[in-house]
């Protein structure tokens, strides 16, 4: 397994992804590795220097070839290594000892390293860090950047391959070639390989892409990240810019990541710390290539939308339907027209078609091209509408008479809001139709599916965007720090095992959250001493043991001195003497509330719905830290036991704010101790209708684990 990658400079890429010169290493015949490669470079158009190096031959493709790099006339930009696993040592120190700043690996670079040694992979990485070289690769299928005519592959690429505004970093080789390959008009400025990324990163493939003006958005294929604090550092810039990254995230499953983690050979965190790091900056998640597709071609058109809902125009009662079961299993929001939207509607529609949206404005045929024209326009014009969907069929058998396309056409320039074509069934879709639509700057949308699922990325993107600008000097609310924090941490720091639930709460509480009252105790005499002074009913635990619930160690519902006695002579005999007298909380609504330590991006938050739901349903989400409050309520307003917290069967709903307040007390203590904290786990944590109160909690310092 590699580290992960830790830089203290932004990588200038230029030289590797816009050089002005290039050599490559190990040029030859056509037809092999290094000739398809030459062929690549010189036939898509690049302006700039190709020098051959090749010892072997004094010509190739009408120019010299030279036996080293040290033989060429001039030092170039790039060095294109085209070189088996036994020469790559030996090229990239070549690279390096003549400064040339910047290389591609197509070799695997794997190795099964003696005891002690380094692999070549890591080998590779030392070499280009330290002399400061952008390398791409290794075990990558190289780039094409159609921005500046540079196809640096030695596999077959199409010359025709046009230039355009979305910028895409793979993982994987083979979806690479498949999205560079696309025939679904999504076009790229760069298309990267990124290989298993010796010392250059997807995140500063990322910086690079957001420096250029021509990137409206960035499509990631991600297995892993090596570089948490370069792309975090991306992900904030991309959200400043308002450039859009769309991900397709391996490893949503345990089996799946275990395979990324095998391929990639790079350590990996929690998909939950990704899911929280995408929520926090914007960053859509989807789930299939198909999805990425649709959805890179929604935010390639530069679109945004003023409102989450949607209106649907279609030329089917069928598919409307489907159209409205699938938008509420994706969380698609449609229009809630206003009434002088219905009443425009209601003049152009055909008896019979009710003017509600989806809109099914499909009659007799006869003046569909008006009826279609106005309905959009009606659609477009009601000001709850964020995006128009014109949701049809575009069958082949249509191409001579593509009447949709022409509707469209009269309608640009006029609209108030964007407007997409969907195309209900992506193989049943005429690829004439669809280009006249997108030679329009028109997307289509390929399945109702992946269609809507693409479209509520772009709401949602927008409402992200919409939040972000609005907050953007704003500073977030935060729990003060404790006055001993520097005695806290010291504890912390020399603690030799878990801390227990008495000091765990200590410390919580020092940060707000609101905990039992309970004493700890040593002796019988103590012990009923501190159940007259707490109250009954009362809660006995033993202290002696973390394990305490297995072990049989906590009474609850303790309602007097006799049973108090007779719980702690029974703990005394089989647990040890300490003990913890507890105040018994009422009934509630139990949470699950922690901190963990993830491997990449380091401390993040825990909440969930406790009892049952924890191991059955694993209703957990994972949070940034910092939060803010507005982050907490959605996170746990999307857990599937939301509506426990609302007050189910006649039960007072909880108090969410008093939640929220524990929440946001949790991640300041996880900002102030986060580095020497392996795990909070807080759980119980009962909510109830005027409170939010720890029952039970559990530290482990970093050095216990």
């Amino acid at each position: 397994m590699d580290t992960t990658t830790r830089r203290n400079h932004r990588q200038n890429l230029t030289p590797l992804l816009n050089p002005d010169s290039v050599a490559i290493v190990g040029i030859s015949q056509p037809e092999r590795f290094g000739g398809i490669l030459a062929q690549n470079v010189s036939e898509f158009g690049y302006a700039g220097t190709i020098y051959g190096v090749n010892p072997r031959y004094d010509s190739l493709y009408d120019r010299p070839c030279y036996a080293s790099l040290r033989d060429l006339p001039e030092r170039p930009d790039l060095a294109i290594l085209a070189v088996p696993n036994s020469g790559l040592v030996a090229s990239l120190e070549e690279v390096a000892e003549c400064g040339i700043p910047a290389a591609v690996i197509f070799a695997s670079a794997y190795s099964e390293p003696a005891e002690g040694e380094l692999s070549l992979k890591d080998q590779l990485g030392n070499i280009a860090r330290e002399n400061d070289i952008a390398l791409c690769g290794p075990n990558g299928m190289g780039f094409v950047a159609p921005c500046c005519r540079l196809a640096v592959s030695g596999y077959r690429v199409n010359m025709d391959t046009p230039t355009g505004n979305v910028a895409m970093i793979c993982h994987s080789g083979s979806v690479w070639e498949a999205f560079l390959q696309n025939q679904r008009g999504v076009n790229f400025n760069y298309i990267i390989s990124a290989g298993s990324e010796s010392a250059t990163t997807l995140s500063d493939y990322m910086q690079f892409a957001l420096e250029n003006e021509s990137t409206r958005v960035i499509g990631l294929f991600l297995e892993t990240v090596r570089d948490p604090e370069t792309f975090t550092a991306a992900l904030v810039e991309a959200a400043e810019r308002d450039v859009p990254v769309v991900a397709l995230k391996t490893g949503r499953s345990e089996r799946g990541a275990q395979l990324a983690r095998a391929h990639s050979g790079a350590l990996a965190g929690e998909d939950g710390a990704y899911e929280a790091l995408f929520e926090h900056y914007g960053v859509r998640r989807v789930r299939s290539p198909d999805e990425l597709l649709d959805t890179l071609e929604l935010f390639a058109t530069g679109m945004r939308t003023k409102t989450q809902f949607v209106s649907a125009i279609l030329d089917s009662g069928g598919q409307r339907a489907l159209m409205v079961d699938l938008g509420e299993s994706e969380g698609v929001e449609f229009t809630p027209i206003a009434e002088e939207t219905q009443q425009k509607l209601s003049e152009v529609l055909e008896p019979g078609l009710d003017p509600v949206n989806p809109l099914d404005a499909w009659g007799t045929g006869n003046g569909a091209d008006d009826i279609y024209a106005k309905g959009i326009q009606a659609l477009d014009a009601d000001p709850s509408t964020g995006i128009t969907l014109l949701a049809v069929d575009l069958p082949p058998m249509d191409d001579h008479d593509s009447w949709y396309s022409t509707i469209v056409s009269s309608l640009l320039g006029s609209l108030r809001n964007p407007l997409a074509v969907l195309a209900h069934l992506s193989d049943g879709t005429s690829t004439k139709q669809a280009g006249e639509l997108r030679a329009m700057d028109v997307p289509v949308l390929m399945g109702t599916e992946n269609g809507l699922r693409a479209t509520r990325h772009i709401v949602e993107y927008s409402a992200f965007q919409r939040s972000h600008a609005a907050n953007a000097n704003a500073q977030p609310p935060r729990t003060a720090s404790p006055e001993n924090l520097a005695e806290l941490r010291e504890r912390l720091r020399g603690a030799s095992g878990a801390i227990g639930e008495h000091d765990s709460k200590q410390l919580l509480a020092a940060y707000g959250l609101t905990t039992t009252r309970e004493i700890l105790t040593k002796t019988l005499a103590e012990t009923l001493s501190a159940g007259d002074e707490i109250g009954y009913p009362i809660v006995l635990k033993t202290s002696a043991d973390l394990h305490k619930t297995e072990r049989g160690g906590v009474r609850l519902g303790i309602a007097n001195r006799n049973e108090l006695s007779e719980a702690y002579s029974d703990f005394e005999k089989r647990l040890g003497a300490d003990v913890l007298v507890q105040q018994m909380i009422p009934q509630g609504t139990e949470l699950i509330l922690g901190v963990v330590n993830d491997p990449q991006f380091g401390p993040m938050l825990t909440l969930g719905t406790g009892g049952i739901f924890v191991e059955v349903l694993k209703d957990v989400s994972m949070l940034t830290v910092p939060t803010t409050p507005d982050a907490v309520r959605k996170v746990l307003m999307r857990l599937r036991g939301a509506a426990l917290l609302k007050g189910a069967r006649g039960k007072a709903p909880a108090d969410i704010d008093a939640i929220v307040d524990a929440v946001m007390g949790l991640s300041a203590l996880a900002e102030d101790l986060g580095e020497s904290i392996s795990e909070i786990d807080v759980n119980p944590l009962v909510a109830l209708p005027d409170r939010a109160v720890v029952v039970d909690a559990l530290i482990i310092p970093r050095e216990a684990n």
